[in-house]
């Protein structure tokens, strides 16, 4: 049997989930880095866990407008991840990220209970990554973004995020790019005193780092420099103790996918972004 508990306190939720998530911080990157962020002060839109025989099999958390991060600790079957669906129908949910079957399987039992329609917006593969197997091999050096060059990064932000099909505003992109440079994760990599391309590592837990944020303007692509800038920030991290990093890629990007497996990332695990909204 199926059940789902609400969370209203954070600590209370953090206490609950993070042992759980924890065991596997890699496939769980995106929840734990959020929740290492939380605090009381910030309250999330939604914070549960689905239980199966009263041990946590899903957890839920979203502090994103657009979606819900889905975690998935035990495998459901389908009949269960019906129950689920049941269960979630009366909570207002814009959309769901996490593994691909389950989440593609639960958003289509709940558009069919709220009369709605589920599209896939995104389908991603996970990878990890313990040790570099090919280190930069392009001249260049990696430096730690300042805000001198917010203007640069504000502008490359812009352009990723369109690039992947979330536009934002300048100033959205400019309170970002400048979030990434106070936290220190946000890197450039510089050839002959100039910049030609960025990375930012992101959501630590206790032995894992993400790498995102990953552009290069299109005039200075095909020419290696995403590649060093990856992994010389990824070797960076290993060597400033994480045991992995991990990153997300767009699973139709076949360029983007060889590059990080030639880097040293392994697939773990393929995630998946769906969205609902109303019938036409």
């Amino acid at each position: 049997m199926i059940q789902l508990h609400r969370y209203r306190e954070v600590q209370e939720f953090k206490n609950q989930v993070e042992p759980l998530l924890s065991k596997n911080e890699v496939l769980h990157n995106l929840a734990l880095g959020i929740l290492h962020s939380l605090n009381e002060s910030i309250k999330p839109n939604f914070m549960g866990v689905f239980l199966k025989n009263n041990h946590a099999a899903l957890v839920l958390l979203q502090t994103h407008p657009q979606q819900i991060i889905l975690s998935q600790i035990q495998q459901l079957t389908d009949l269960e991840l019906n129950e689920a669906a049941e269960l979630l129908q009366e909570i207002e949910i814009p959309g769901l990220v996490g593994e691909r079957q389950t989440v593609l399987y639960l958003s289509q039992q709940l558009a069919n209970l709220k009369n709605q329609e589920a599209s896939l917006k995104m389908d991603q593969r996970i990878y990890r990554l313990d040790k570099v197997k090919k280190a930069s091999d392009t001249d260049g050096v990696l430096v730690k973004a300042r805000l001198k060059q917010l203007p640069l990064v504000t502008e490359w932000i812009e352009k990723f995020m369109e690039n992947i099909g979330e536009p934002v505003s300048k100033e959205q992109a400019a309170k970002a790019g400048e979030a990434f440079i106070e936290a220190g994760g946000l890197f450039l990599w510089e050839v002959n005193g100039k910049y030609v391309s960025m990375a930012n590592a992101t959501r630590p837990t206790a032995h894992n780092i993400t790498i995102n944020y990953v552009y290069t303007p299109r005039e200075e692509r095909k020419k290696g420099y995403a590649s060093s800038c990856v992994s010389t920030l990824s070797q960076l991290m290993l060597d400033s103790g994480f045991q992995t990093t991990s990153l997300y890629t767009d699973v139709t990007n076949p360029t983007s996918n060889k590059i990080y497996i030639d880097i040293g990332y392994e697939h773990v695990a393929d995630s998946a972004l769906v969205l609902f909204h109303e019938k036409k």
